[in-house]
């Protein structure tokens, strides 16, 4: 039995290790405690994932890592906060981890929730199970933005350097070594591996190589910055003009570490130097070569830039032109024109219109001038500050428009008064020119008017046939036109088309003539009538000739029968010869008549001597009636004379007077069809002129066509009746015999034609 003493010593004893044994546990709770704390505020993110790559657990940073709260992420696939592009690194990365055994890491882009890009750097390793890997992911987006900043800046500044041709280079005199950014090397056509001092050196021009290694040599050794141009002459003789500047970097001892240079491909800034240099010579030399006078003036009005041909023009000497302004050297009546087109145009829109006004020579002496006014503004193109012209002289051009202003009046005078219609067609068909007469012609003519309105109305080109457009061709071109105007009357033209080359024999233009011919061509038509009256005039007479033999025969033996009765009583007794003398009175009566329409018909056809004779209008109309009598197609129609007794003569050609009755009349039996009556009357009274009427009841004339009926050829008759020329002869005549001749006309109820010619006193 153990001593009571020992028993409270034992439970002492336990009671001791129970208290170190609580205090030990409530360290460990405490350690615990830190160190899930740790585990959770770590500034790394902790996942334990399976082979699988699912989440066992994660603490608070990685949470936030995916700004999603726990459940969201424990127990799914770690690819599945994997971008999209991404996810087959992080597979071939697992597979790693738990296949390798050791730490592995890889970089990855994570999709949160919040949609922000998270990138993070991954380290993994397996357990010693080998069921799980332990992975840290660390926030790596601070780091990728200066990754990206800083590539961005190198790519910015390469291509800044590679837009201004600058290139950047390092050299340590310590080492030799030479660092050469990419567009260094592409100005000196050299690559990386031949960045080396001597070969910069044999780049230099032969000529520069001295001067350029004297300023490295001073900068090395005595740490003196440069800047410096010269020249790179390459292996195949090409060069450069490069600029250079150097600055070098020194240490507390004073010595040079370290040279820093830039240098710039300034090859084209020389090229446009040595161009502009080239150019003020040339415009020096054009300025004084000038044969226009140059003016440059300050906005105040003050000469301030000549040349020679202003000292010329206006008679001053280089001294004297700097002390005045434009209005010394412009009249006072241009000064308001000038100073408002100044302000409209050459202030508004930095130049002016061509101009004209006039200047005033050194002796006085006022002469006209044409120029051009241009404004210079200052740098920023904001603030004028002078002004520019170029002046000429124009004393010789106005002189010779005046000239040419009354030469052009003197050959338009004469242009206008040619009695044809004359166009001109430029290259293009329209018409450029035209005198007086041609739209009297074709009232369609006027300037810009196209050839198809008068030779292919409707139609745009008529190579073949069109006179203007052959004559383009070069071809000389002769033709008619028949046109009917608006008083329906038919005109006849004559056109002729002539090319008109231009100074280089190319572009032609096409002259045209249009000769109205209507009177030629009724003079014409009337000479072919009037022989063809004549040549049957002449066959009449023959015929009448032949006809009269035998009618005398035929009129002698009658006339001798009837002695004979009237001599022999014996015979008047025979009972069988009583009506013989009856017989013979009619034979005789008929011969005679038949000689006296053979007499009508032969001085109807007699040939015109062409004089004027005294002309008894009623002999005319009885003749002429004599002979229409016995056509058998007149045989119905009625004819009523009523010729005034005493009627005066008329003073003209018998011939053309008889054609004129002749036509009247057989116009009047041939608009009556059958049966009708023809009214044919003289009058006259003291002081009017001779009349001839004749009146018919024929069918009329339409009141539309009415004026129409005097054109040449045209008929409202039927094919084979007439060819249209009957009444515009007949129309001729009357004029020409100073007389006048009139129509009425209704339809259904006939026509009166009405013949009124001068009077012949004693």
């Amino acid at each position: 039995m153990k001593n009571p003493r020992d028993c409270q010593s034992h439970q002492i004893e336990l009671e001791t290790k129970i208290e170190e044994l609580r205090r030990s546990r409530e360290e460990l709770e405490a350690s615990r405690n830190k160190l899930a704390l740790l585990y959770d505020f770590a500034p790394v993110g902790y996942f334990a994932l399976d082979r699988k790559g699912i989440i066992r657990t994660v603490n608070l940073t990685g949470m936030r890592m995916l700004a999603r709260e726990q459940p969201e992420i424990i127990n799914r696939l770690f690819e599945q906060f994997v971008s999209d592009d991404e996810r087959f690194v992080f597979r071939n990365f697992i597979r790693t981890v738990f296949t390798g055994r050791g730490k592995e890491t890889c970089r990855l882009r994570l999709l949160r929730s919040d949609h922000q890009p998270q990138y993070v750097r991954i380290e993994a390793m397996a357990t010693e199970s080998g069921d799980e890997c332990l992975a840290v992911l660390v926030d790596i987006n601070e780091r990728r933005r200066a990754e990206q900043a800083l590539a961005e800046s190198e790519y910015n500044l390469a291509k800044a350097q590679s837009m201004t041709h600058v290139g950047s280079w390092s050299f340590d005199p310590a080492t030799g070594e030479v660092k050469a950014s990419d567009e260094l090397l592409r100005i000196m056509r050299l690559n990386h591996k031949e960045a080396t001092p001597d070969a910069f050196a044999a780049a230099v021009h032969p000529e520069d190589h001295d001067a350029v290694m004297e300023h490295l040599r001073l900068a090395r050794e005595h740490g003196k910055s440069y800047e410096i141009e010269h020249r790179l002459q390459f292996r195949d003789g090409a060069t450069k003009w490069v600029y250079t500047i150097v600055e070098p970097s020194v240490n507390s001892a004073g010595k040079v570490i370290r040279l820093y240079g830039t240098t710039q491909d300034i090859t084209e800034r020389k090229q446009v130097e040595e161009s502009l240099r080239e150019s003020e010579v040339k415009y020096r030399q054009l300025h004084e070569s000038m044969r226009d006078a140059f003016i440059k003036v300050d906005m105040r009005g003050t000469i301030v830039e000549f040349n020679r041909a202003s000292q010329e023009m206006l008679g001053y000497t280089p001294e004297e032109l700097p002390y005045l302004t434009y209005l010394d050297i412009t009249p006072a009546r241009w000064h308001a024109m000038e100073a408002r087109l100044i302000e409209e145009q050459v202030l508004r829109r930095g130049y002016s219109d061509v101009y004209e006004k006039e200047y005033v020579h050194k002796d006085g002496t006022i002469f006209p001038v044409e120029l051009r006014t241009f404004l210079i503004r200052d740098n920023d193109g904001q603030q004028p500050v002078a002004m520019w012209a170029i002046i000429r002289d124009i004393t010789e051009r106005k002189q010779a428009e005046v000239d040419l202003r009354n030469k052009t009046n003197e050959l338009q005078a004469i242009f206008d008064s040619i009695g044809d219609g004359i166009v001109v067609y430029d290259e293009n068909g329209l018409i450029q020119h035209h005198n007086l007469i041609g739209p009297q012609l074709f009232p369609q003519i006027s300037p810009g008017i196209p050839c198809r309105e008068i030779f292919h109305p409707g139609t745009p080109s008529l190579p073949w046939a069109c006179p203007v457009e052959r004559a383009f061709r070069g071809e000389r071109t002769e033709t008619s036109l028949v046109t009917e105007l608006n008083d329906h009357k038919t005109r006849y033209v004559d056109v002729t088309a002539t090319p008109i080359k231009d100074a280089l024999g190319e572009k032609n233009r096409a002259l045209v003539f249009f000769r109205d011919i209507s009177e030629k061509r009724l003079q014409e038509m009337h000479l072919i009538q009037t022989e063809k009256m004549s040549s049957i005039g002449v066959l009449a007479t023959g015929i009448a000739h032949e006809i009269n033999n035998p009618l005398t025969s035929v009129a002698g033996y009658a006339e001798a029968l009837q002695r004979r009765f009237r001599d022999q009583a014996d015979l008047k007794e025979d009972p069988r010869l009583d009506v013989f003398p009856h017989y013979l009175e009619v034979i005789v009566r008929e011969v005679y008549r038949c000689k006296g329409i053979i007499d009508h018909l032969l001085n109807f056809g007699r040939k015109s001597e062409g004089m004027a004779v005294k002309v008894d209008m009623n002999e005319v109309l009885q003749e002429i009636l004599e002979l229409i009598r016995n056509q058998p197609a007149y045989r119905q129609i009625e004819v009523v004379t009523t010729l005034h007794t005493g009627l005066p003569p008329v003073l003209g050609d018998p011939s053309g007077l008889r054609q004129v009755c002749m036509n009247l009349l057989i116009n009047a039996h041939q608009a009556i069809k059958g049966a009708g009556r023809v009214e044919v009357a003289t009058a006259y009274t003291d002081g009017s002129p001779v009349t001839v009427s004749i009146r018919d009841t024929g069918s009329g004339i339409e009141q539309g066509i009415i004026d129409r009926i005097w054109d040449p050829f045209f008929t409202t008759k039927e094919v084979g009746k007439g060819i249209g020329l009957g009444l515009a002869l007949t129309y001729n005549i009357v004029k020409r015999h100073g007389g006048d001749i009139q129509v009425e006309s209704r339809i259904g109820e006939g026509s009166l034609f009405m013949v009124l010619l001068p009077a012949c006193g004693e």
